[in-house]
């Protein structure tokens, strides 16, 4: 008996494949398949039947049945028919009320089935069928076949359709936009300047600072040979598309090109540039190349112009964080970095010893700072800072970092061979501020010792600025045990 009822299930099934089949017949593409499915599965009494594809990392509806609004470019890892795809399983929703990842494309859905579309041994789309009411026990046998069928005709048809340029174009700008980091950009541009173009290499300049034009990164086998690539014939191709155009060769040798030297030495045959613009500002261009000349397709540089566009936007964002994030970490007044980020970057150095240098910590004090303001007001005392800010920067050796740290008060971090180089420092620092007009500092210093954290350390430094002002002020002193 249970032998007769598996045999009777599966030419069920069998049948329902079959019939599916023959609905789909006539259909000679992806998309009238997936009609002739939807039609089959509303005949059969569902009344909100779907199917969708996966193209370029979301899922497109291929066709539905019943609804007013589509949910279309579904995310893999959104919704019902996101999770069916995903894992690959067949999911039954009998209570949309309780299913915290049901997408509401009618109003007062109650029921859901979803089953994934296997072509060519993976997961390809869905079949996903809503309604209303409960939806019958046999709903997922009936959708699995159907399945079944579109996955095998899906087959026969060469396959899911490929992913247009705008969609394409559509999914790498919304990786770009994910990204905050400018060298992360970069990467993910020229990987994406290669996808777009099916050109083999890719890289892109920067201009920076008006006129200093420089390669930051370039992929593919001509990499190489663009790497060596003079300045100036990078700002020449810079040149080309300042005006917001594009530029690109037509079949001829690149030799016809102004800087056909510099490409034709590297080995580039064919080229196609474009402007990386922002709020009427070129950052620099997204290039292409190939070894061997041929003419280039417009629809191709449409879609490079487009991610062009995304990219400099992205860049700009980059940069415009990373500046406000410098600047969250500087003393607006002086510009040098505050007591935030002296801690952070003591314990880096902490962290991070060099070999055979000793970690030292200066604590620089103004002395009579109170008696500067109250005689001749605060906003001479914040001159008086800030040239002293600069006084002490400039007799900061390389490697050397300063910071203002309080009021008067400002502190380094120095390496050093010993602490008698460190104290050496601190003393012509001492001399440099005394030379430079009517303020002069105490300074202490302190060398790291092992076990030393940052507080251990600037305790120390401190205890010797305090003793160097108790001594008379105007001299340094060096922590003692």
């Amino acid at each position: 008996m249970a032998g007769g009822r598996e045999a009777d299930g599966r030419g069920r099934v069998d049948a329902l494949v079959s019939a599916c089949l023959d609905a789909m017949v006539a259909a000679d593409s992806p998309g009238r398949a997936a009609e002739a499915v939807v039609a089959h599965l509303a005949d059969q009494g569902h009344p909100f039947p779907s199917l969708y594809l996966l193209r370029g990392g979301r899922l497109r509806c291929q066709a539905q049945h019943g609804y007013g609004q589509v949910l279309d470019g579904i995310p893999v890892d959104v919704g019902v028919i996101g999770r069916c795809v995903r894992d690959g399983r067949t999911i039954v929703v009998g209570d949309t009320r309780g299913e915290d990842e049901f997408l509401a494309a009618a109003p007062g859905l109650l029921a859901e089935v979803c089953t994934p579309i296997h072509c060519g041994g993976q997961v390809v789309g869905a079949i996903n069928v809503e309604s209303r009411e409960p939806l019958p026990p046999d709903t997922p046998q009936v959708l699995e076949a159907c399945a079944t069928a579109y996955g095998r005709r899906l087959g026969e048809l060469g396959g899911p359709p490929r992913e247009t340029p705008a969609q394409r174009v559509a999914r790498l700008a919304g990786r770009l936009a994910e990204l905050d980091d400018e060298e992360a950009i970069l990467r993910v541009a020229v990987d994406a300047a290669i996808e777009v173009s099916g050109m083999q290499t890719a890289a892109l300049v920067t201009r920076r600072g008006g006129d200093r034009v420089g390669l930051e990164v370039a992929v593919g086998p001509l990499a190489p040979g663009l790497e060596q690539v003079a300045p100036e014939a990078l700002a020449a191709l810079s040149d080309w598309v300042a005006a917001g155009t594009s530029m690109y060769t037509t079949g001829l040798d690149v030799r016809e090109l102004p800087v056909a030297g510099a490409l034709d030495e590297v080995g580039v045959a064919s080229l196609a540039v474009v402007p990386l613009d922002a709020r009427n500002r070129q950052l620099g261009i997204l290039l292409v190349a190939a070894p061997e000349p041929g003419p280039i397709e417009q629809d191709m540089i449409a879609s490079m112009e487009v991610l062009g566009s995304q990219v400099a936007a992205g860049l700009l964002g980059a940069r415009t964080l990373a500046q406000l994030h410098e600047r969250a970490r500087r003393d607006p007044m002086t510009g040098l970095g505050h007591g935030v980020t002296f801690r952070e970057e003591l314990q880096l150095a902490l962290a991070t010893p060099p070999a055979g240098r000793c970690l030292a910590v200066m604590i620089i004090d103004v002395d009579g700072f109170k008696a500067v303001n109250d005689r001749h007001g605060h906003l001479e005392g914040d001159r008086l800072l800030q040239r002293l800010s600069a006084t002490l920067a400039d007799g900061m050796r390389d490697g050397d970092r300063l910071y203002r740290i309080g009021g008067d008060e400002f502190a380094s971090i120095l390496w050093a061979s010993d602490e008698a180089e460190a104290e050496h420092v601190a003393q012509r620092l001492a001399s440099s501020v005394r030379a430079s007009g009517s303020i002069t500092v105490s300074v202490g210093i302190a060398t790291a010792r092992p076990g030393d954290g940052g507080d251990d350390l600037v305790r120390r430094a401190d205890e010797a600025m305090y003793a160097a002002k108790a001594d008379g002020r105007d001299r340094t002193a060096v922590a003692g045990d």
